[in-house]
């Protein structure tokens, strides 16, 4: 793995310094973001520092963070297409834990070659995006500050071999080779490969239909355990200010010595934009996981629970966002060693990026 993300930043480095052609001119891009956040929690969590544990983004407990410092180089030409994401913050720690420390730097490393005159067909390789639902790393691209319990328990990146297909403007079509759920290193020891696909159907400029599948493990061959996942959401811009986007999310673990587990998921979100500085999204939401299938959980009660949030963005001139959000969740325990259903949180962030 260390000996193909070489390859990958060697060839991101010669499609991005090398010598441009009058018909195939180099165009190369850097980014940045900032997401600076505070968060309380109205629940005593017992002494611990960070917020739920099936939550990965501003889990930071009653003090100042960083969610996210992120710095991205992409380059492209007609035919070729390279990013290099380097990222720092909580998000990185508590997303990339299994990972060794050199890779939890590396928020996205990739390279992609268009395989036809038309450039409908690309081949893409290297840690990738994950193309499981509508929700990302970047806060400010989601409609709520917060992340969905169904995103927060599927992966926010992957890396493989993606081969992608945009059929027409409607259609759009991708295979994913990959080394497992959410991973850069290859699982330790024996391991299979993990497959995904993804079918977006965009009939006009405001709706948009996805459907995302996984099959693979986040195990050595030896625990004999199989992830099946499922995702779909529509997008939906329904004029005036509105926008709804609603996901659902279904899994099943197999097991060779014990009883299948599943779990499923859904968020729906309705946003109200009033002006271009100033919008507002409502969120429902529930998970069910009762056996821990894929979600961490501090109790053997597994995670059942809904919730509901509110939040506001304001757009503070060309480079900064403020949002603040409140959430409450309810389910049993929660997690929670105090034995509390309910957990109230509220969440504000300032969020600085350039292009």
């Amino acid at each position: 793995m260390k000996s193909f993300l070489s390859f990958c930043l060697l060839l991101f480095i010669h499609s991005a310094f090398g010598q441009e052609t009058s018909k195939n001119s180099l165009k190369w891009n850097v980014s940045g973001f900032l997401d600076v956040y505070y968060g309380y929690d109205f629940v005593d969590q017992m002494g611990q520092e960070n917020r739920l544990p099936f939550l990965y983004n501003h889990t930071n407990q009653n003090r100042l963070g960083i969610n996210l410092a992120l710095v991205t180089i992409s380059a492209q030409t007609d035919f070729f297409r390279a990013n290099l994401g380097i990222q720092q913050g909580t998000y990185a720690r508590d997303n990339y834990a299994n990972e060794p420390e050199l890779f939890q730097w590396i928020h996205q490393a990739n390279i992609g070659v268009a395989l036809d005159k038309d450039r409908k067909f690309w081949i893409d390789a290297g840690v990738l995006p994950s193309h499981i639902g509508f929700e990302n790393a970047v806060s400010t691209e989601n409609l709520t500050l917060s992340r969905s319990i169904i995103a927060e328990n599927s992966p926010y990146f992957e890396t493989g071999v993606q081969l992608s297909w945009q059929k027409d403007e409607r259609w759009y079509f991708a295979f994913l080779y990959l080394n497992g759920w959410q991973r850069i290193r290859a699982i330790p020891g024996r391991n299979r490969p993990s497959f995904g696909t993804q079918a977006t159907y965009t009939p006009t400029e405001n709706i948009k239909l996805n459907w995302s599948t996984f099959i693979g493990t986040d195990q050595p061959l030896e625990a004999e355990t199989m992830l099946y996942f499922t995702n779909f959401y529509g997008d939906f811009k329904l004029g005036e200010g509105w926008r709804l986007i609603a996901g659902l999310d279904g899994g099943r673990r197999t097991l060779a010595f014990d009883f299948d587990r599943n779990w499923w998921g859904m968020s729906a979100i309705l946003q109200r934009r009033f002006s271009e500085k100033f919008a507002s999204a409502f969120r429902f939401e529930y998970y069910n996981d009762p056996f821990q299938a894929i979600a961490t959980s501090l109790t053997d009660q597994g995670i059942q629970t809904s919730g509901i949030s509110l939040n506001g963005d304001w757009r503070l001139g060309k480079v900064a966002t403020f949002r603040l959000e409140g959430r409450w969740l309810t389910g049993p325990v929660l997690g929670i060693d105090s034995g509390n259903s309910d957990n109230y949180f509220l969440l504000g962030s300032f969020a600085f990026s350039f292009n």
